[in-house]
């Protein structure tokens, strides 16, 4: 009886066990078969290496649906087609934008769909088409990644300019220029009391070339201005000496006449003072015809000889 009954509960067992299976198998089914789903479609410019049906939709990180299929464009085969499938209460949105995401180090790519903004229409809303088509755009390390060859070819194409920059020759020719220019730096400090002493130098002649101006304007105003009217006093100083010199002589003619009257003293005194008279005009006749001819020469000498005339 006892081998019987553990045949039994055996048989209970493994019965329940199998309703519970099929009755999860139904719920599952159920849940699956309430589920709504939208359909879209994505147009993708050039390769998308790693994605293949079944993969990841994704938005804003959380996954939302599956690849449905990916085939190239009938009409475009550079564009590739990528159906999907995502829950019907996912807000895709008029702006919303579908780029390609690796996942993990695996190479398997999934799409991620961006929300677009929050004033704009749902995509479903406004489109006419069974499946409305979500703008791409292509994403950043694709981009880098599919451009990886060409940009390798550019880092070559520097390190081999570098290369011939960096070459023997070209360093020993930095070095010399590096040296010249060092030369030429401690050749200016040491000569730079040379320097100093020419800048004085060039400062006094400033000087004295400014100096030199000063005077020049001085004879020309006192030849132009005040020496004039030197040379006209000195001649009419000299027509005045002749006239008092002919009195003079008319005076001695007129004593010649009372000479006895006259004592011994008195005629040589006069007769001093006449001859006086007359070298004194001789002179200042002499000084007029130097000043005429040469009036700067002759107002600009020093040392001469005064005159004094007899009072």
């Amino acid at each position: 009886m006892e081998r019987h009954a553990r045949y039994a509960l055996v048989g209970v067992v493994s019965i329940g066990v199998l309703i519970a299976a099929i009755v999860f198998v139904v719920w599952l089914g159920r849940v699956q078969f309430n589920q709504q789903y939208d359909q879209y479609r994505i147009l993708f410019e050039g390769p998308v290496n790693g994605m293949s049906e079944g993969g990841d939709v994704l938005f804003n990180g959380i996954k939302v649906g599956e690849i449905e299929r990916v085939a190239l464009d009938d009409q475009a085969p550079s564009k590739v087609v990528v159906d999907i499938e995502v829950d019907a209460s996912t807000p895709v949105r008029s702006d919303s934008q579908a780029s390609t995401e690796l996942q993990g180090i695996s190479g398997i790519r999934a799409i991620q769909i961006s929300p677009g903004s929050e004033g704009q229409p749902l995509l479903k809303r406004i489109s006419d088409r069974e499946r409305p088509i979500i703008p791409s755009e292509p994403n950043a390390l694709s981009s880098l990644l599919q451009g990886g060859g060409e940009v390798l070819t550019n880092v070559n194409e520097a390190v081999t300019r570098v290369n011939r920059v960096l070459a023997d020759e070209t360093i020993a020719d930095l070095h010399a220029a590096i040296a010249a220019m060092r030369a030429t730096s401690e050749s200016l400090a040491a000569n730079r009391a040379m320097f100093d002493d020419a800048a004085s130098a060039l400062a006094k002649l400033d000087a004295a070339a400014g100096d030199v101006q000063q005077v020049s304007a001085s004879i020309r105003e006192m030849v132009q201005g005040d020496g004039r009217q030197a040379i006209a006093d000195i001649s009419r100083a000299a027509r005045e000496i002749e006239l008092a010199a002919s009195d003079a002589r008319a005076t001695l003619a007129s004593l010649g006449d009372q000479s006895d009257a006259l004592g011994a003293e008195t005629l040589p005194t006069i007769d001093s003072t006449m001859r006086s008279i007359e070298e004194t005009a001789e002179s200042l006749d002499g000084l007029i015809d130097d000043i005429r001819r040469d009036p700067q020469g002759t107002l600009g000498k020093s040392g001469g000889r005064e005159l004094e005339i007899p009072q």
